[in-house]
């Protein structure tokens, strides 16, 4: 139901990026599936369920067995043995408030499931984001890379004629060695949130995983108020905070239920022997017996602390909620002044680089034909490199941005 959800929300958030997300959703599909943290929480999940027909039965009914070691002589005669049978009964409705406490309590565990698998969701594509990040960022270096050899190739050129010195060559090569330098760093980068990847899957860390092609930037549809009034209501970590809220109500409802009287019913059954020295009327008839127990509880003290416990909890809950509402509301404010910063460093880098290309244009065409303007060149080429990035950093922060908001819509 949860990844059913997910992919709803997700489509209805940016149709243009259903494709390009898929892979997020295909791990959290093997992450529901393997990662054991979520397994376990599962089967307490499970486990919770199986306590509401553990409280919700009568009490085991008693039997007795006696014999008279000196026999009772009755008028019938002498009582030779006593069986016994007897039932306690709670007072009415606490069997059914028993259960329906256990049933809220499997509840909140079921929410705490859904709450974690909503962050495992994020871990993970904030880490394929990561991934993403670091092999464009490789792929920018290495589409890069062929202009600094260019370039390298006009300043030896330039050398061989003797139309500059060999400091402009030297000084390309510092470059290219410092981004092949990079590229291995960046290698090496990867491992982390590919490892992050693979222990959320439960698998090998160094399974490789595949990423998208590329990635467009992530537009925020949703109005903040809506947002905040769809997590009020619907996100299961407020949810769990409701539910246990209301099973401290009805287990103060149980308490007051099982400071009540409770009852017993019963049957003696007595075996009586004939008489030999007289034969009176229903000689040697048994005996039995109807019985009734009352158990009146008159140590209050307990009942009434159990209740100014569970009265505690309701306003501890409800702090707790509200601490977790200021969080997200927190979250989603910062989501937005980062998508929203991520837009305008896209535009703005964007225009960069047209204008860098034509400034390269022409510097190199001086550098040709004047000597000059080299160390100017340089800085553009590598400004280009630098923008290219920031636009890679802009849009991956725009996907983290969206998916921190999924992070509380998404159910």
């Amino acid at each position: 139901m949860l990844i059913k959800n997910i992919m709803i929300s997700a489509f209805l958030f940016c149709i243009p990026m259903a494709i390009e997300a898929q892979a997020p959703d295909v791990l959290f599909s093997l992450a529901l599936e393997a990662n054991p943290e979520l397994r376990a929480l599962e089967l307490e999940y499970q486990a919770d369920l199986q306590k509401a027909p553990q409280v919700s039965q009568l009490p085991n009914p008693q039997i007795g067995i006696g014999g008279f070691v000196l026999p009772v002589e009755t008028r019938l005669g002498p009582q030779r043995a006593r069986l016994s049978a007897s039932q306690g009964f709670p007072w009415f409705g606490t069997l059914r408030a028993r259960e329906d406490l256990m049933t809220k309590q499997a509840q909140a565990r079921f929410e705490q499931i859904a709450s974690r698998q909503l962050e495992v969701y994020y871990q993970i594509k904030a880490a394929y984001f990561t991934l993403y990040q670091i092999e464009k960022t490789q792929a920018i270096i290495q589409r890069n890379m062929p202009l600094l050899q260019s370039l390298k190739q006009l300043a030896e050129a330039k050398v061989k004629v003797g139309a500059t010195t060999l400091a402009d060559v030297l000084r390309v090569d510092l470059k290219i060695q410092a981004l092949t330098q990079e590229l291995l760093i960046l290698e090496t980068q990867k491992r982390k949130p590919l490892a992050t990847l693979n222990q959320l899957l439960y698998r090998p860390l160094d399974t490789s995983v595949r990423i998208a092609d590329s990635l467009g930037f992530a537009e925020l549809l949703f109005k903040k108020d809506t947002l905040l009034t769809h997590i009020h209501a619907n996100h299961p970590m407020i949810r769990m905070f409701s539910i246990q809220q209301a099973a401290a109500h009805q287990a103060i409802a149980v308490n007051k239920l099982e400071g009540k009287p409770s009852f017993g019913l019963g049957v003696d059954y007595l075996m009586v022997e004939r008489r030999i020295d007289a034969d009176p009327v229903h000689n040697g008839r048994d005996i039995i017996q109807l019985n009734a127990t009352l158990s009146i509880p008159l140590y209050r003290e307990k009942f009434t602390a159990k209740t100014r416990e569970e009265t505690f909890r309701i306003a501890a809950l409800e702090n707790r909620k509200n601490e977790v509402e200021s969080l997200f509301l927190s979250m989603i404010e910062k989501a937005y002044a980062d998508s929203e910063s991520a837009a305008l460093t896209k535009d703005l880098y964007t225009q960069q680089i047209q204008t860098t290309k034509a400034a390269i244009h022409m510097l190199e065409t001086n550098y040709s034909t004047q000597h000059s303007g080299f160390d100017e060149l340089l800085q553009l080429e590598g400004d280009l490199i630098s923008y290219d990035l920031k636009i890679l950093r802009a849009i991956v922060q725009s996907q983290l941005a969206r998916a921190s908001i999924e992070r509380y819509l998404l159910y």
